[in-house]
């Protein structure tokens, strides 16, 4: 049933008035897979965008580096406005908009000389950008930067820039797990709680800033985990000095989180976000393996446990599944 024959339908049945306020027009009804390549094409164009206003400008100041990013994010938001249904303006805003934000979190960095004040603020432009821009991708890609932006943030701060190139920086157990906590417990109540008011909002304005906002706050629990650490889980190699880091949990604690994001997403009835989710997963499974720092034989009694352990949640979950289809 269309939009359209579903809201005649429940006039009809005096569910709502004849004279009722127009549904809003939603976003663009495009499959999952076309709005990925979109946004990864968006991506490259935007970091192509800084490196062009960086060669042909030439900027030296953290004046320069402000007044450009105002400049490219303000023309992308106004294309937003101008075309909400066109493709290419709408990479085109998105490639803008990326590019000022890069430019806006480069002039901080320059300034304060710190990279934990650039992911702060990073963290804090994004959170606000979602509720500004009218675009539902834009929205759900700043969710995203969001949540990777703060678990950067958090990271920095606690332990130093050192923690994200040296393995051998040593992490007692118990900060590794409160980081760990402070960075995506929230984000995981946040998820929890916009699912669990699901009908108060999604027939409201709200809806325009709720849905993406999910979207991309399911993602980061995903991935999340393993994008705020990018050097180390790409470092396939052991230094000859390894101290004792109980960060190596972080990939343990970020498959939790992926499937936690798997549940969401089956309750919101999203196959590509459960898909997104399953491959978050496993990306922490293969990032812990090389990341922690033991013989061979003691990283497969882990993941035997942790296989087990999936088995023996995924036969609980199928089985409340059934009780609650029964009843």
């Amino acid at each position: 049933m269309k939009p359209d024959e579903l809201a005649e339908a429940l006039v009809q049945r005096g569910f709502i008035l004849s004279d009722a306020e127009p549904r809003p027009p939603g976003p663009p009804d495009r499959p999952w897979y076309v709005s990925l390549v979109l946004g990864a094409s968006g991506w490259l164009a935007s970091l192509s965008g800084f490196v062009f206003v960086m060669l042909l400008f030439e900027p030296d100041s953290t004046g320069d580096f402000v007044v450009g990013g105002l400049l490219l994010l303000g023309s992308g938001y106004g294309l937003y406005v101008a075309d909400r249904e066109g493709a290419f303006f709408e990479q085109l805003a998105l490639a803008l908009s990326l590019a000022g934000q890069l430019l806006l979190i480069w002039a901080v960095g320059e300034s304060t000389e710190s990279a934990a004040a650039a992911a702060g603020f990073a963290a804090l432009m994004c959170s606000a950008l979602v509720f500004a821009l009218p675009n539902h991708f834009a929205r759900t890609l700043s969710a995203l930067f969001a949540c990777i932006a703060w678990a950067l943030a958090v990271r920095l701060t606690w332990w130093g820039e050192d923690a994200l190139w040296d393995q051998r920086v040593a992490v007692p157990l118990a900060p590794a797990l409160v980081a760990w906590a402070l960075i995506w417990l929230p984000v995981a109540f946040g998820v929890h709680h916009l699912i669990g008011r699901e009908a108060r909002w999604m027939a409201t304005k709200a809806n325009r800033i709720a849905r993406p906002a999910i979207t991309g706050l399911l993602v980061a629990l995903s991935i999340g985990t393993w994008t705020s650490e990018p050097f180390a889980a790409l470092s396939f190699w052991v230094p000859t000095e390894v101290a004792t880091s109980w960060l190596s949990l972080w990939p343990l604690l970020g498959v939790a989180a992926a499937l936690f994001a798997a549940l969401s997403a089956y309750r919101l009835q999203s196959r590509a976000l459960i898909g997104v989710a399953i491959a978050g997963a496993l990306l922490h499974v293969v990032h812990f393996y090389y990341l922690l720092g033991v013989r061979l034989v003691v990283k497969s009694y882990i993941m035997l446990a942790v296989g087990v352990l999936l088995v023996l949640a995924a036969r609980h979950m199928a089985g409340r599944l059934e009780h609650e289809a029964t009843r």
